[in-house]
């Protein structure tokens, strides 16, 4: 497996292949950071290298994990000597399996993937879907390669537009809530570490509730929302503020913005 990216993500995904049974000998690691090259290095036992050439040579598994603005010329210089037949997997976000499939030997594998960050503690979801060659053995792969960082949903390409500011970007929502709440809380006159203290842990809480429950997140709000109590009020004072079209509006301009950069940068 060569993985071209030595970040936050492409550290995971080399964290989960190892997880998932990969014999670090069989990784090898390209970037352009030295430091961050080492570090993977030492807590993973893989191969690092600052040739992109190097890292894809006799490998059946290549996964892209580079910033979109970098995916072209990363591919420019990979390409030429793409090894045959090996599966294509990129977390690149907004560019289409098309940007790939007209560079890469005609009839490779293309699998995206748009993974969140939560995937560095394995509690993360990554949505992936198949190009035009990648069938159920490619899925599979990938499926198994990422099952560590957390669930792994199929999803048809079209929906990745949809998915990127849904799930890609939602752990900055739940950030910014947070934030948002632990402001509210100091204007009131709480100390601030105190404010942040209880935002971060009620969160925590009602996370694990919701999953652990398996309850449907309206009836958990509804079991908090007395008739006539301080829950309900503050909730209908968020309504009247338009905290839902405020989040399907950022929403909106999400996808657009994914659809904007997949024209920008696909070619």
């Amino acid at each position: 497996m060569a993985v071209l990216g030595g970040g936050v993500i492409g550290g995971t995904v080399v964290a989960a292949a190892i997880a998932a049974g990969w014999d670090p000998q069989d990784v090898v690691v390209a970037g352009r950071t030295d430091e961050k090259l080492r570090i993977l290095a030492d807590e993973h036992g893989v191969a690092t290298t600052t040739s992109l050439k190097e890292a894809i040579e006799g490998a059946g598994i290549v996964v892209l994990s580079v910033k979109p603005q970098d995916a072209s010329a990363v591919m420019d210089e990979v390409c030429p000597v793409y090894p045959d037949g090996a599966l294509f997997v990129t977390v690149a976000a907004a560019l289409p399996a098309s940007f790939y499939e007209r560079r890469l030997p005609e009839g490779t594998p293309v699998v995206r993937t748009m993974p969140n960050t939560p995937s560095v503690l394995g509690k993360g979801v990554t949505a992936i879907a198949p190009g035009t060659s990648a069938g159920e053995q490619a899925l599979a792969t990938v499926e198994e390669m990422l099952g560590r960082t957390g669930i792994v949903v199929r999803t048809s390409e079209s929906d990745l537009d949809t998915i990127a500011p849904l799930s890609g970007s939602g752990p900055a929502y739940f950030y910014a809530v947070v934030e948002a709440l632990t402001d509210a809380g100091v204007v009131q006159g709480l100390d601030r570490e105190v404010a942040e203290r209880l935002v971060r842990q009620t969160f925590i809480g009602a996370a694990a509730l919701l999953a652990e429950s398996g309850e449907h997140p309206g009836e958990l709000r509804e079991r908090v929302s007395s008739k006539g109590g301080v829950t309900l009020a503050a909730l209908e004072g968020m309504r009247h503020a338009g905290l839902q079209t405020a989040i399907a509006v950022g929403i909106n301009a999400g996808i657009a913005r994914a659809q904007e950069m997949s024209e920008e940068l696909g070619d």
